[in-house]
Parts: structure tokens; sequence; C-alpha cells
């Protein structure tokens, strides 16, 4: 049996299952009261609303959009501030007389936070049309200004800029609102809620309440509407053909820039809406839940093969009301059990499941865009031997005596926090700089080694560092079984994935109350060498390193030790066979092969080696808290916010890996900016993704990358002007009769 034949009969096999889940679901009436559920229906129109924005992004410009979860959560806040107080927030960009003020102890004028358009909260449709309109431009500018420059980029310049954007988004409302759900007033027409019940022949088939009907009924109509539009008009059969062959549309007279920037729109504003009118029918918006529906969102975009928006919406509304079902089950004295209560986030689980199976059983045949041009990867340099034999040593001691004994406090904190942030910036180095993989899901593979630090150290009383290199091997493990689908798939796929895995493990492993060890979190038995809060002094050759403060100098040591060690096990990577067969896979998989590279072992060992980074990483972390490790340091937005800060520091080298650890949040930069310029500590989120934006468009190589490119012009046009000038030659007078005899 053929690999063909076998992945025929495989899915024969889960459309059978899937199939019969679904009848069961609709036939069984304890099921179905909890599938063909009120509020699952309305998440599942909340679901394809993203989805169906998503596909309309891919459709027009060829971009999956990562923060269209995020966009529908913005948008339905501004309309709820609308009606509460007549202001339309502004998002809270930084002061740049902030640093004036700092410096010189001025006060200065602080930039606006809202525009008052009435002293009192607007009535619906006042609200509802100043939030489309808003819709509108916001879907003009992420065109013109962010995707637009992007348009001719690799996949990941692009997934890059939608994670920026995600980040900002979220950072932006979490900064003005904190993480308190904004109350929503009911859709006026149904203030006074009344149930509908749906019948089938004889009897009931299920209850609703009118709102959330009109919801649903809203997004099939779009559904419709966008099918009707892209299967017969003009608009629709441009955009398709642009997405099949950019090239032959172009040909054809059709501007793609304009395909792309109409699609954006569209996508916006069916986004924003659905997005006001779900908030409105559960009466709140809070800036966790909605964002978090991205990965559902995804997986019915998926489905749907990014095309069909019939497909994507009846997905979409099978992953919502499939939530009920998963927590009514849970109920059951069968389902699993952590501390005598329901294992928690199995919900999330489907999604994952079907998107494994899909791009397995479809990664080949899932549609790619025909662009006229394709930018290339950020450059990846090979270290030089100057910088590892002298350069990487001599910074190292450098970090070394300036931790040891000039820091205060504050900065031995942040140096420890930029040591570990560079430590997951070159977990991401490997996989994405070298391979070309983009994975999403590093700070899952740090939260798994961490808490099995916690369990081997505290409650089996495992010697240090035992506990950090069992828990490596742990992460390594699970990166191993994360690395099978990307045999199949890369890029933007891969990174679906990797964040749908993410969020599983943020929700069904780092939300179980047994391993994370509940409000307190899991403790670690440290040695009193490198415990944070041992405020000890240390002498060395007659100095004396500590002031007696917390915390421990030795940790920053510590810290520092093992990434010198992870920095010269990647730059030698870079530098050896390994290295160079993994950047010749990351330019052409197929070129690779037919060179003899063994493309699957090739992805495979890098999976394997960016996970144990990660662990390391996530064992130090375990070690530096021994209070607690607390499981919002591995969910899976600051899985997406280290991306960020990796791609932003320059996401191909080692060099760039440090760059990225001394933006981290909690690092030396930003603890620089608090402290000296007066730049508040929550605004670090917010320079984060739209610095990671600004990146992707203006420097893909990274700070890293563009201070090295720049160095290497300076230092040729020293060299030019040091050369001395060349003897002049004779010159060539032109023989001419004019004006002779």
């Amino acid at each position: 049996m053929n690999e063909r034949t076998a992945t025929t009969y495989l899915r024969v096999l889960v459309y059978g299952v899937a199939g019969a889940i679904l009848v069961f679901l609709l036939i069984n009436k304890e099921y179905r009261t909890q599938f063909l559920s009120g509020s699952g229906i309305a998440q599942g129109a909340l679901i394809g609303a993203i989805a169906l924005g998503v596909v309309l992004t891919y459709r027009g410009s060829g971009v999956v959009n990562f923060a269209n979860g995020a966009i529908a959560m913005y948008v339905a806040y501004q309309y709820a501030v609308l009606r509460a107080t007549g202001k339309f927030f502004l998002p809270p960009l930084p002061n740049p007389l902030k640093p004036i003020e700092g410096i010189f102890g001025v006060k200065m004028p602080n930039i606006p936070v809202a525009l008052t358009i009435r002293n009192a909260g607007l009535a619906f449709w006042p609200a509802l049309l100043i939030s489309l309109g808003f819709c509108v431009l916001l879907g003009l500018g992420l065109h013109f200004v962010i995707f637009r420059p992007l348009r001719h980029a690799p996949p990941l310049a692009k997934v890059v800029a939608s994670v920026g954007l995600f980040v900002f988004l979220q950072a932006a409302v979490i900064r003005r609102f904190n993480t308190t759900p904004q109350a929503t007033p009911p859709l006026p027409t149904f203030k006074n809620t009344t149930q509908v019940h749906i019948p089938f022949n004889k009897w009931t088939l299920f209850t609703i309440s009118a709102d959330q009907l009109f919801v649903a009924v809203i997004v099939i109509v779009f559904a419709v509407a966008l099918w009707l539009v892209f299967q017969y008009t003009r608009f629709g059969l441009a955009t398709r053909a642009a997405a099949e062959n950019e090239k032959g549309a172009v040909v054809l007279g059709f501007s793609p820039d304009f395909l792309a920037g109409t699609n954006w729109v569209l996508s916006t504003v069916i986004t924003g809406l659905l997005g006001i009118l779900v908030a409105s029918t559960q009466t709140f918006v809070d800036p966790v839940g909605l964002v978090v529906l991205i990965v559902p969102a995804l997986t019915a975009a998926l489905l749907g093969s990014f095309s069909s928006f019939g497909r994507t919406t009846a997905a979409a509304f099978v992953l919502g009301m499939q939530v009920q079902v998963v927590q009514y089950i849970s109920t059951k004295s069968w389902f699993p059990k952590s501390s005598a209560t329901a294992w928690p986030g199995f919900e999330f689980l489907v999604p994952v499941v079907a998107i494994v199976l899909v791009l397995f059983l479809a990664g080949a045949s899932l549609p790619t865009r025909g662009a006229i041009t394709s930018g290339r990867l950020p450059f990846s340099p090979t270290p030089p031997k100057w910088s590892v034999r002298y350069g990487g040593p001599l910074l190292a001691i450098v970090i070394a005596l300036a931790g040891l004994f000039f820091f205060s406090p504050l900065y031995r904190g942040a140096l420890t926090e930029t040591l570990i942030g560079a430590m997951i910036c070159l977990s991401v180095v490997v996989i994405t700089g070298f391979v070309g993989q983009i994975s999403l899901a590093q700070l899952s593979f740090a939260g798994i080694a961490a808490y099995t630090v916690s369990k081997l150290s505290y409650e089996h009383g495992w010697p240090f560092p035992w506990p950090i290199l069992v828990g490596a091997g742990a992460a390594t493990l699970l990166g191993l079984v994360v690395a099978l689908p990307a045999l199949r798939v890369r890029g933007v796929n891969l990174a679906i994935i990797t964040l749908a895995f993410a969020v599983a493990v943020d929700k069904v492993v780092f939300g179980n109350t047994s391993v994370t060890g509940g409000y307190v979190g899991p403790l670690v038995k440290t040695p009193s060498w490198i415990d944070p809060n041992n405020a000890g002094r240390y002498h060395f050759l007659g100095l004396t390193a500590g002031d007696g403060l917390q915390p421990n100098p030795m940790t920053g040591l510590f810290c520092l030790v093992v990434l010198v060690i992870l920095c010269y096990l990647v730059a030698n990577m870079r530098r050896s066979t390994t290295g160079r067969q993994m950047l010749a896979m990351r330019s052409n998989e197929r070129a690779a092969a037919a060179t003899g590279v063994n493309v699957s072992g090739t992805k495979i060992l890098a999976f394997g080696v960016s996970a144990f980074i990660a662990g390391i990483a996530g064992g130090v972390i375990a070690y530096r808290t021994p209070g607690g490790v607390g499981a919002d340091q591995f969910n899976y937005t600051a899985s997406l916010v280290f991306f960020a800060f990796a791609y932003l520091g320059g996401i191909s080298s080692v060099s760039g890996a440090l760059a990225g650890g001394m933006l981290v949040p909690g690092g030396l930069l930003f603890i620089f900016l608090q402290d000296k310029l007066g730049v508040p500590s929550e605004m670090t989120l917010v320079l984060g993704g739209a610095g990671l934006v600004l990146s992707a468009i203006l420097n893909p190589e990274g700070i890293a990358g563009g201070l090295a490119r720049d160095g290497k012009r300076l230092l040729m046009r020293i060299r030019a002007r040091a050369r001395p000038p060349a003897p002049d030659e004779p010159v060539a007078v032109p023989v001419t009769t004019q004006g002779t005899a």
C-alpha cells in the first residue's frame, strides 16, 4: 500500500468517525440540548465571523491574519466604551516627550487618551456606525501601512506582522482597561430576551434566545453573500484569479493592490460587526476570551481550505457548539479528574486534533498564492572566529563583573530577565532562523520543563542540576512530537498548529491545579548559592560581590553561565555541516534533498534542539523563582511575546538572540526606560507589538542584523577613504578637424 492509498483510507476513516459523532450528537436528546445550545451557537457565530475574515484576507492579500480575533475584541471595546461614555479611546502610544521629562524633571504635556464625541453614552445606532467607520479606516490602515509593504515578503514576515498586531491590540486594551470585562448593553431590539423554539417534525429541535439566533443568522447571511460575490461578480472573480495566479491577474488588467485593500476592509467590517453583536448578546467583552478564538477560527479556515466560505462557516459553528458538549461531558464521573475536579481545557483539544488531521491529510493540497515576487528570509551570518574565541568570553566577563559588583538590585533582576529571555530567543533562532519553521510554542516547552523541575526537586528531592536536564529532556520529547506535523507542512500552516498547541497546553496543562500548584504555584528546592532570595555577600580575590540586598547576584551569574554554554552550542551548530544543511533546507527543501540532505531528519533535529534549549530556559526559570512558578509565565501569549522580541532582536543569529533578551519584559532596556526616562512598565508589550510590526516592514534582519549591516557599510567606507588614490591615467583627447584650414 503506497502513501497516497493509505492517506485516502485514513481520510475516509476520519470523515466517517466525524460524521458518526455528529449524527450521535443530533440524535441523542441528552447531548443534543448541549450541542444545539444558544451559547454554543453564538460562540460558533463569532468563530465564524473571525474565520470569514481570515479567509477574506488570505484570498485578497495572501496574509493569514493571526490578529483577527484581537480585531474583533478591539472593535467591541470601542463600541462598548462609546455606549458607556461617548468617548472614542485612542491606543496608548508612548509619549515622545517623556524622555525629556525623565531626564530634566520638567513636566511635559501628555498626549490625549480619548476623543470625546458626547459627554454621555451614545445610543445604539450612532455607536454602531462610528465603530463600523473605524473598521473601514482600520482595514485601510492595515493594508496600506502594514501589509501592502509586505506584499512580496516571505510568509515569515507576514506572520510576524500579524503576531505583532495581535500583541499590540491586546496590550493596548489591557493598558487602558486592565483585564476587567467591559459591560456591553444588549441589542435594543432584544431588550426583553425571548426564547425561540426551533421545531423539527413534531418535536422541538432546540431552543435559543432571539438575540443569539439573530447573530447566527447574520453570520450565515454574510457567508452566503460572500459566496455569491466571489462566485458571480467581477470583483470576486478577480480576487479568485489573483489568489490562483497574481501574475495572470495583472496581465488581465486587475490590480492586486486594490483587491487586497478591499478585502481587508470587508474583513475588518465583518469581524468588527460580529464582535459587537456577540459582545452585546453576552453583555460584556474582555481582552482574553475573544482573542483566543483565533485558534478555532484558523481551524475552521483550514477546514475550508482558506477558500470555501460555506465549509468555513459550518466548521466554525461545530467548533463553537462542541464547547458546551465537552463541558457537559466533564461533569460525568468517568471524565478525567484533577484534584477531585474535572480536568480543565479539553474543549481546546478539539481544534488541535482537527488542525493536525487537516494538515496531515491535506497539507500538500492546501492552497498557496502565486505572488509576482517572493522576498528572502533574514540572512543568517556565520559567527566569525574572533567572536567565538575572544568576543564571546570577553562579553561574558564584562557582564559577570557588572552584575556582581556594579549593578543595583533593580538592574540585577533585569539582567537575570535579559539572560533568560536570550535563552528563549536562542531556541527561536534555531527553529525559525536556521530552519525557517515558524514555532509559536516555545514557552510551552519551557513550562513543561519548569514544572518537571518542580516535581523532581521539591517533591522527590533530586539534587541540582539533574532536574534541569530531565526537564529539558521532557521538553525535547514534546518538541519531537510537535515536529511530526512539520514533516508534512511548513510556514504559516506550521505556525497555526504550534499556536493551537500552545493554547491547548496553556488551558489543559497549565490550567490544571494539580500541575501548577494553584495560586501559589509549584515550589522548587533551590540551592542557597543561586537562590534569588538569598541576600548574602560573596568574596572573590579580595573583592566583595553583592550588597546584602535581594536578588542574589549569584543568580545572575548562574543564568550567565547557562546562556554562554547555549550560545556556544548554537554558534558551533551554525558553523557545522548540520547548520549549513539547515540553511540549505530553509532556502529550498527540494534542492536540499537533491543534494543529499535528510530533510525529515534535519527538521526533527532542529525541533529537538530548539525544545531542549527552551527546556533549559524553563528549568532556569524554575530555580530562579523558588517561591512558586506562575502559570502565566508560560501561557500562549507569552510565547507570542518572546517570538516577537526574538524577531526584533534578530531571528537568525546568536547576537540577535542576545539583542532580543535585552528587549523582553522586565529586561535591561525596559527597566532603563522605566527607571531613567519615565516610560511606564505597562508600555512594554505595546512598544513590543508596534516595534515588531515596524521591524517586519523596515528591518527584517532585526536589530543585530541591522547593526552588522550598517557596521560593514561603515567599515567599507573607511577602507575606501583610507585606500591611496590610483595614479592618474592619461586622458584620451578626441581628434577633430573643426576649425582647421
